[in-house]
Order: C-alpha cells, then sequence, then structure tokens
C-alpha cells in the first residue's frame, strides 16, 4: 500500500486543505451581506454633515462587526461619481468638502445600477 511516509504526507495534505477550505467558506457566510455606499457629495449645509457622516460611520462599525461589508463607496455630485479607490474610515468622510448643486439624475442612476445601494445625502429624510 506505498511508503507510510507517502501515505502520511498524504493525510497531512489533504486535511490541511479541507481546513483551509472550512475557513474560508465559514468566512464567506459569517460575513454578512456585501453593500454599498454611495455618498452625496453636492453642497450640504455644514449642520447637516453630521448625519451623513454619523450614518456612514454607523455602516462602518457593522462592517468591523462583520454585520456587513463595504464593497465599494461612490462620491456622487453634479460633476459626476467617483469610486473610492479604498473604504474611507469616518473620519476620512466626516473630513470631505461639500460642492456644486444636488443631481437628483446622479443619485437616481447610480441608484439604478446599484439596487441595494445606501444613498447618504443631507436631503429629504434620508441618510
Amino acid at each position: 500500500m506505498g511508503n507510510p511516509n507517502q501515505r502520511l504526507v498524504t493525510i497531512l495534505g489533504v486535511g490541511w486543505l479541507a481546513f483551509i477550505g472550512l475557513g474560508f467558506g465559514l468566512r464567506q457566510m459569517l460575513s454578512g451581506p456585501a453593500v454599498t455606499v454611495v455618498i452625496d457629495r453636492s453642497y450640504c449645509d455644514p449642520s447637516q454633515w453630521p448625519r451623513v457622516t454619523q450614518a456612514y460611520a454607523n455602516l462602518y462599525d457593522q462592517q468591523q462587526q462583520r454585520q456587513l461589508t463595504i464593497d465599494q463607496v461612490i462620491y456622487v455630485s453634479d460633476l459626476g461619481q467617483e469610486v473610492a479607490t479604498t473604504i474611507p474610515t469616518p473620519d476620512q468622510v466626516s473630513g470631505l468638502n461639500t460642492f456644486g448643486r444636488f443631481s437628483a439624475e446622479q443619485l437616481q442612476q447610480v441608484s439604478q445600477t446599484y439596487p441595494n445601494a445606501r444613498v447618504l445625502t443631507c436631503r429629504g429624510g434620508n441618510p
């Protein structure tokens, strides 16, 4: 039945592969749903911007607790949209400048592209 050392190495190799596969599978199952966050960067009264930053901080905390995964962050203004290269911290979002005019069309376009996105804006009842 072959060399005992070869069987041992084969058993250990298969065991480690199974262990790694199980770990990866559990990680995927336990890491909550993936969401896209859309942040409206059009001009916002400075007294209203903390509403947006607090809503983002809550999502970020949920990610830290593995309740969800922030897949990407998209900034939207009347000049277009920009996808963040990395997931920003709440402090980075808090430090953003707002500028330009509100563009309902831009928000609608992004919402259609990402139907499950969380849209954070100063306008109306959102965030």
